[in-house]
Protein backbone atom coordinates (compact mmCIF):
# COMPACT_ATOMS: atom_id res chain seq x y z
CA UNK A 1 0.00 0.00 0.00
CA UNK A 2 0.89 3.49 -0.72
CA UNK A 3 1.52 6.17 1.69
CA UNK A 4 -0.22 9.55 0.80
CA UNK A 5 1.14 12.14 2.66
CA UNK A 6 -1.57 14.24 2.08
CA UNK A 7 -3.68 11.99 4.48
CA UNK A 8 -2.63 13.21 7.59
CA UNK A 9 -4.66 16.45 7.10
CA UNK A 10 -8.24 16.55 5.65
CA UNK A 11 -8.40 16.52 1.85
CA UNK A 12 -12.42 16.39 1.84
CA UNK A 13 -13.31 20.26 2.25
CA UNK A 14 -16.85 21.44 3.42
CA UNK A 15 -17.04 23.89 0.78
CA UNK A 16 -15.96 24.51 -2.94
CA UNK A 17 -13.19 26.86 -2.99
CA UNK A 18 -13.54 28.73 -6.04
CA UNK A 19 -10.12 27.51 -7.69
CA UNK A 20 -11.40 24.03 -7.86
CA UNK A 21 -12.88 21.67 -11.30
CA UNK A 22 -15.71 20.47 -10.54
CA UNK A 23 -18.62 17.83 -12.39
CA UNK A 24 -22.32 17.55 -11.51
CA UNK A 25 -23.36 14.34 -10.67
CA UNK A 26 -27.22 12.89 -9.66
CA UNK A 27 -26.55 10.12 -6.93
CA UNK A 28 -28.66 9.04 -3.69
CA UNK A 29 -26.71 9.18 -0.54
CA UNK A 30 -25.51 5.65 -0.74
CA UNK A 31 -23.70 6.21 -4.03
CA UNK A 32 -22.04 9.50 -2.53
CA UNK A 33 -20.41 7.38 -0.03
CA UNK A 34 -19.40 4.99 -2.86
CA UNK A 35 -17.89 7.42 -4.77
CA UNK A 36 -16.11 9.24 -1.28
CA UNK A 37 -14.39 6.16 -0.58
CA UNK A 38 -13.18 5.65 -4.44
CA UNK A 39 -12.03 9.08 -4.32
CA UNK A 40 -10.73 8.80 -1.10
CA UNK A 41 -8.10 5.71 -1.75
CA UNK A 42 -7.26 6.77 -5.66
CA UNK A 43 -6.99 10.75 -5.98
CA UNK A 44 -3.95 12.54 -4.81
CA UNK A 45 -5.58 15.81 -3.57
CA UNK A 46 -7.91 17.67 -1.96
CA UNK A 47 -11.60 17.25 -3.09
CA UNK A 48 -15.43 18.14 -2.07
CA UNK A 49 -18.97 17.05 -2.20
CA UNK A 50 -21.17 19.33 -1.90
CA UNK A 51 -25.35 19.55 -2.33
CA UNK A 52 -26.69 22.29 -5.27
CA UNK A 53 -29.90 23.32 -6.77
CA UNK A 54 -29.30 23.36 -9.89
CA UNK A 55 -33.14 23.92 -12.38
CA UNK A 56 -35.04 22.90 -9.49
CA UNK A 57 -33.38 19.82 -9.15
CA UNK A 58 -30.68 18.74 -6.31
CA UNK A 59 -27.16 17.99 -7.51
CA UNK A 60 -24.04 16.70 -5.74
CA UNK A 61 -20.91 18.70 -6.79
CA UNK A 62 -17.58 16.95 -6.84
CA UNK A 63 -14.67 19.66 -6.90
CA UNK A 64 -11.05 18.41 -7.20
CA UNK A 65 -7.85 20.74 -6.79
CA UNK A 66 -6.11 18.81 -9.09
CA UNK A 67 -7.63 18.36 -12.55
CA UNK A 68 -5.85 15.32 -12.81
CA UNK A 69 -7.66 13.50 -10.37
CA UNK A 70 -11.24 14.47 -11.71
CA UNK A 71 -10.21 13.01 -14.96
CA UNK A 72 -8.95 9.86 -12.92
CA UNK A 73 -12.56 10.43 -11.81
CA UNK A 74 -14.44 10.71 -14.86
CA UNK A 75 -12.72 7.67 -16.42
CA UNK A 76 -13.02 4.94 -13.90
CA UNK A 77 -16.66 5.18 -15.13
CA UNK A 78 -18.18 5.52 -10.98
CA UNK A 79 -20.71 9.10 -11.89
CA UNK A 80 -21.90 7.25 -14.82
CA UNK A 81 -22.92 3.75 -13.00
CA UNK A 82 -24.30 5.78 -10.57
CA UNK A 83 -26.77 7.71 -12.70
CA UNK A 84 -28.57 4.90 -14.20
Amino acid sequence: MKINPNNFFKRELDTLPPHFVNTVVKAHESDIEKMRKWIYENCSGRYSITKDVIQSRSVTVLGFENPGDLTLFALSGKAQINQN
